[in-house]
Formats: C-alpha cells, structure tokens, sequence
C-alpha cells in the first residue's frame, strides 16, 4: 500500500510540475538575436511524444524565469493533454514564447518567416527532442499556421535535418498553405463558427483538401462545435480561441495523436 501510494503522489507530482527552460538558438545568423527562447514544459509522466505550441497573435507570451504555470484558457487546454487524469495523458506540452512581439501592428505576420524565428523553432525541436528522446509534434495556432508552414519549407533545406513527427494546424490563417512533400500526420483543427476574417473554417477545408492530395501520412480535419463567443475581438477570443471548447479540442487534438504514437 505504502509504494502504491508513493507513486500515485510521484505521477500527480509529475503531471503539475513544470518549468521555463531557456532555449538558446543553435546557430548564428545575420541580424538575428542571441536572446534565449523562453519555452514553459509540462511533462507528462508517461510521454510518448512532445507537442509544441507556436502561439498565435504576436508570438509573445511574456513567460518569467520561475513560472510553472500560464493562466490563458488555450494553454491550460493544450495542459490537460499532459494528464493521465484528463486525457490519455501521453504527451508532454512545450509552450514556445517569442522574446519579442512578432510583427505587431501588421496585417501580415512576415517576421514569421524569418531565420530567427525559424531557428529558435528548430533550437526548440532539438532541444526537446534530445531532452526527451521522443517525437516532436508542432502545433501553430492563428499566426502560428504561417509559422508552420515557414518552417516545413526551412526545415527542408536544413544540411542536418529535424524530424518532424507531426502537425496540428490549428485555426489557421488563410495564408497557410503547404508545399508537397509532405509524409507527417497532419491534422486540421478549426471552430466550425470562427469569425475572424483572417482565419475562415472554408480556408482551412481548402487547406486540408490541398494537403490530403498529396500527403502520404493521414490528413484529418476536426471541427470544433462547443464553446462561446466574447465580446472581444474576434481574431483573438470567442470560437476562434476555443473559448469554453477547450476540452473538446484537447480530445480531438489527443485522439488524432493517439494514432500515430509509437
């Protein structure tokens, strides 16, 4: 009884402890900053791969050395996918914070597709995928679709190449279109009601259509239907954040990884 109970409290103490772990980029480049990404873990005590968030918006989080825990709803949805008592609990989350506003005030994200935001993406990646020894998924969100899309072109060209194990592009920008080839899981997650003009549901399905043609991985799309909306802008709360569907897009986002995990 009393070893049972040592490792019930080790795997609570294990599905709540996280940490701000600073990343620091693996390669120079010109123009590019040497500022450490800061990047909030929540490791999951029986972790079979590690899915990391590239956060829509500005990119910027505003993580502190010392913090074990982001309050916005969206992060603690991605959190439970980390919690044997709330999911499958098989995957360790990785928050990744951009140490400056990523094109603010633009209409179009361009610093997204720049070398430093692409290399402190891959320093991300190797660092978790050394630290744990187990599949990188990538996640973008909003902005974080061009992001993505940026960074499976760059990842491309790379002499040493990083393994993507597989994406979820979730409520993405209608911009975020993919380049054949492509031989990753793919899923496609959007609110089936988000308004914000930059990330329409029937973009997304375009997006998903054109990928699933040509990818020789599973290309799924989710609609999420549950939630509500806020009297905010809606680019940035209501059913394009998943306001009140966390739970639903934490399933969806765990069922479509449970099938591609070793």
């Amino acid at each position: 009884m009393r070893a049972w109970i040592l490792s019930l409290l080790w795997v609570v103490s294990c599905v709540h402890a996280a940490e701000v772990v600073p990343i620091v980029p693996v390669r120079p480049c010109f123009l590019c900053s040497n500022e450490p990404s800061l990047t909030l873990y929540w490791a999951a005590p029986n972790a079979k791969a590690v899915l990391i968030l590239i956060p829509g918006g500005e990119g910027y989080i505003g993580l502190k050395p010392g913090q074990t825990d982001h309050p916005f709803h969206q992060f603690q949805s991605l959190k439970r996918l980390s919690d044997p008592a709330l999911t499958r609990g098989q995957v360790s989350v990785v928050l990744l914070d951009s140490p400056v506003p990523l094109s603010p005030n633009q209409m179009y994200p361009s610093t997204r597709g720049s070398s430093d935001h692409l290399i402190r993406i891959e320093s991300v990646m190797r660092h978790y995928q050394t630290l744990t020894d187990k599949p990188i998924w990538l996640m973008g969100h909003s902005n974080g679709g061009i992001s993505l899309m940026e960074f499976v072109r760059y990842a491309r060209q790379l002499d040493k190449p990083t393994p993507i194990a597989g994406i979820v592009a979730s409520g993405i920008r209608n911009e975020s279109r993919f380049e054949a080839p492509i031989a990753f899981p793919m899923l496609f997650l959007h609110h089936a009601q988000d308004d914000c003009r930059h990330t329409m549901p029937e973009a997304a399905r375009r997006n998903h259509d054109a990928v699933r043609a040509f990818n020789t991985a599973e290309t799924a799309y989710v609609e999420i239907t549950g939630g509500q909306v806020q009297a905010m802008d809606p680019c940035r709360s209501g059913f394009h954040m998943y306001f009140g569907a966390g739970e639903e897009a934490a399933k969806a986002i765990d069922d479509f990884m449970a099938r591609h995990l070793p």
